[in-house]
């Protein structure tokens, strides 16, 4: 939120042409210009509904968590827009890849969970999940709470990111990109033309 200059939350939507395998080949001649950041999926066993839903319901409901990287891009010139700019470009989503391997929540103290994100050979990002609302779980609380205004809930078996852990780096064709999460192993990607 702070990177984007954006004060409160807004969310965007994934579908499953944006998912990429882990260790895949991901083409920016279809981007603007793409940037990842570093970000924890939970995907969901129970249904969640809002207002009023807590961290503590999100990871009551939490199947599994695993490690991911958002592939954001932007229509907009240096990712400079206002908040209904970001949400009409559907928060600058773009593409993800999620890896390493999935961990249940109770086995992990989400808020001090390391990332390194390495840019061909080099860590260009590192941080803590709690650069998320203190806690990542906080966000997708969040979310559902957003989606009750809309009249929806986060049905189970749901694919959901929490937002950037570290600053989104832009990356173009010949970057080859690893995110390295304590405890949940790694997401690696390279881009081409």
């Amino acid at each position: 939120m702070k990177q984007m200059g954006v004060d409160v939350p807004s969310i965007g939507f994934l579908t499953d042409r944006m998912a990429r395998p882990e260790n895949s080949a991901i083409r920016t001649g279809d981007l603007v210009h793409p940037r990842v950041e570093c970000e924890v999926a939970f995907v969901t066993r129970k249904d969640l509904q809002g207002p009023g839903c807590t961290r503590q319901d999100v990871l009551d409901a939490t199947d599994y968590v695993l490690p991911a990287v958002e592939i954001i891009d932007s229509r907009f010139s240096g990712f400079k827009f206002d908040l209904p700019s970001v949400v009409a470009d559907n928060g600058s989503s773009a593409r993800f890849v999620g890896g390493g391997r999935p961990r249940y929540v109770e086995d992990l103290d989400l808020p001090t969970l390391g990332v390194v994100m390495e840019k061909n050979g080099e860590i260009v990002a590192g941080a803590a999940a709690a650069a998320v609302l203190g806690h990542p779980a906080e966000a997708i609380a969040m979310l559902v709470n957003i989606l009750a205004e809309l009249g929806e809930g986060l049905p189970a078996g749901s694919f959901v990111m929490s937002g950037g852990i570290t600053e989104a780096i832009p990356v173009e064709a010949g970057d080859s990109v690893i995110a390295r999460f304590q405890e949940l192993g790694s997401v690696s990607m390279r881009f081409v033309e």
